[in-house]
Formats: structure tokens, C-alpha cells, sequence
């Protein structure tokens, strides 16, 4: 027993050293942390792809998503995105960048709320029925921070 609460002693330990050394961690430079950032995107976007290809396969060239094949692709994607967002959320961005990556975060977890609450949303805007595209926020903030592949 004594064993054991050493062990549990120790990796409280380890936890708290870890967790002070990255709260203390320097900032990144912009640059470092757009690239970064960037690459969170790309891997995300990746694996977003390949879900949207697989939720869409059995669809014909000009045929659109029901809005129960959208649900399933919101379904799978959620965790991909809530990922991406925790991954560039948990980089330490340079004090100059500060509120604007609070802005984007926002609005990405905004987005992903809006869409699971009604998938229907990413539905292609026709002339028939003008949807706005619910990303454009988040894209105008991601540019602004200089994040080029975060746009969507």
C-alpha cells in the first residue's frame, strides 16, 4: 500500500512540474506560432477531408447531402475540429496576437456549436435558397492572424 502512494505521490508531482513548466513556457514568436498554427490546420483539414469522403461516397456528382448525411458528417467531424481547436488553443501565442486567437478560437467552437445544434447549415447555397456560409467569420479572423491553411 505504502508502494502505491508513493506512485500516486509521484505522478502528482510530475503533473504539477509539467503543468507549471508549460504555463511558464515563453510565448512564440509570431512566425513559430503561425507555423505552428498552420499545421494544425493542414493534419486537421486532412482528416477532415477523408471523413467528408467517406460520409459522401455513396452521393452522384450533382446529387446534395441529405441533412441526415450532414448530421453524420458533423457527427464524426466534432472531434477532429474540438482537436484542432484545443491544439492551436494550447500553443502559447506572442502577446501581440493575444485577442484576435481568442476571436478565432471563439468563433470556430461557435461554428461547430451552430452546426451540431443544426447540420443542415452547411447545405450549399443555390440561387433558390441563399444560405450564409457559416464559415466566414472564422476564415476572416484566420487570415487576419496570417493563417493561410486555417481558412476555410
Amino acid at each position: 500500500m505504502k508502494r502505491f502512494k508513493l506512485l500516486v505521490a509521484g505522478m502528482c508531482v510530475a503533473a504539477v512540474v509539467l503543468s507549471t513548466s508549460v504555463a511558464f513556457a515563453k510565448p512564440l514568436s509570431e512566425q513559430q506560432w503561425r507555423k505552428q498554427a498552420n499545421a494544425v490546420c493542414s493534419k486537421s483539414y486532412t482528416e477532415l477531408h477523408d471523413i467528408q469522403n467517406k460520409v459522401l461516397a455513396n452521393l452522384g456528382p450533382n446529387e446534395e447531402p441529405s441533412t441526415a448525411v450532414l448530421a453524420d458528417y458533423v457527427e464524426e467531424s466534432t472531434p477532429v475540429v474540438n482537436a484542432m481547436i484545443a491544439s492551436i488553443d494550447a500553443l502559447k501565442e506572442p502577446k501581440a496576437l493575444k485577442k484576435d486567437v481568442k476571436k478565432f478560437l471563439a468563433a470556430g467552437s461557435a461554428v461547430q456549436a451552430a452546426l451540431q445544434a443544426d447540420p443542415a447549415a452547411l447545405h450549399s447555397d443555390t440561387p433558390d435558397s441563399p444560405r450564409p456560409n457559416p464559415y466566414v467569420k472564422v476564415s476572416s479572423l484566420a487570415l487576419r492572424l496570417g493563417l493561410k491553411t486555417c481558412a476555410i
